[in-house]
């Protein structure tokens, strides 16, 4: 029984491990938790990856829960809620995703409802444990949801603000025709989160340097709700005028968005033709957000939070895989 009960907890700690990896990819694709470090593992396998901040997080976590609770019998509170609760979520989550499917809706109603008939009593049965170790998962989601919301809330209100400062690709256009800079040969890239207007730190370059590359790509990615995209629709192309792209960037929320990659695809556009992604000039912005409460939608103590996360986050350039060699930063404060 000891030999087996090891395994199974090697074999459970091995799936909670990969599964929060899995997790914290998807949630930072859909935007809900800051660019973090991502390794792949196996050249086979997409789905193979290690993060290293969710390993150490993992790591303090359970170390905590050992060092707090002191046996596995005082954990049993904590666990029952845990597993009890997780099978309910579980279950909504299930019938919502089969709704969008567009399953039956009674079907759909009597299976989940007769599940989880049966494990809201599991719930309620767990919840006279709540004083007995239950509250430590309970924290533990408050905390994460919470740092999920504050990101998501956060970069909403960033993004507003930088929508605000942009300039419209029109009067850029207009810009560079009537007072013509520089144009170096090749092609420069310029990450961007908006999907119009011109990214700052464009507009702040050409407004310093008074240079510009013959061909600009405004590079964006989207974080699509199917697992993967078909190479065939990784790239949309749309030109904006004076030798600049808009190009928009595809990928599946199981997909690590390696933009090397996807511009491969796009440059086999023939309003592309010509461009190397491997000598292309990749301008990469480094935000500093400063919370002043000038934007409505969280106290500035939580906008202190959002920017301590926006500070430690990846940078736009190391996460979607473009060599340091290719990079040029530029830095930019926004108020909050």
């Amino acid at each position: 029984m000891v030999a087996f009960a090891t395994v199974a907890t090697i074999i459970a700690s091995q799936a909670i491990i990969s599964g929060a990896y899995s997790l914290t990819q998807q949630a930072i694709q859909l935007g809900f938790l800051p660019r973090m470090r991502v390794l792949h593992t196996a050249s086979h396998e997409k789905g193979q990856i290690y993060m290293l901040m969710v390993n150490w997080l993992l790591a303090a976590g359970t170390l905590g829960a050992v060092v707090t609770f002191g046996s596995s019998d005082a954990l049993g509170g904590a666990y029952g809620t845990a597993v009890s609760m997780l099978m309910a979520v579980t279950t909504v989550l299930a019938a919502l995703v089969a709704l969008q499917w567009g399953y039956n809706t009674l079907a759909v109603a009597a299976v989940n409802g007769s599940l989880l008939v049966v494990e809201f009593i599991f719930v309620a049965a767990n919840a006279t444990k709540l004083l007995a170790g239950g509250w430590f998962p309970l924290l533990l989601a408050c905390v994460v949801a919470f740092l999920m919301l504050t990101w998501r809330t956060g970069y909403q209100m960033l993004e507003y603000q930088r929508s605000r400062m942009r300039q419209r690709e029109d009067e850029f256009v207009d810009w560079v025709l009537e007072n013509p800079p520089v144009r170096l040969p090749g092609a420069a890239a310029i990450f961007t989160a908006g999907s119009s207007g011109i990214p700052l730190a464009l507009t702040h370059h050409l407004r310093h340097n008074r240079v510009l590359h013959e061909r600009v790509l405004l590079v964006s990615t989207v974080s699509s709700d199917v697992p993967r995209v078909d190479p065939d629709q990784r790239a949309k192309l749309v030109p904006v005028g004076a030798g600049i792209t808009r190009v928009t960037l595809h990928f599946g929320f199981m997909e690590h968005p390696n933009v090397m990659e996807g511009l491969k695809l796009a440059c086999c556009d023939p309003g592309l033709r010509g461009i190397d992604p491997e000598r292309i000039t990749f301008y990469s912005r480094r935000v500093m957000v400063i919370p002043s409460g000038k934007v409505p939608g969280m106290a500035v103590w939580r906008e202190r939070i959002f920017a301590a996360m926006h500070l430690n986050a990846n940078l736009p350039a190391a996460y979607f895989g473009v060599p340091t060699a290719q990079v040029v930063e530029m830095g930019l404060e926004v108020e909050i």
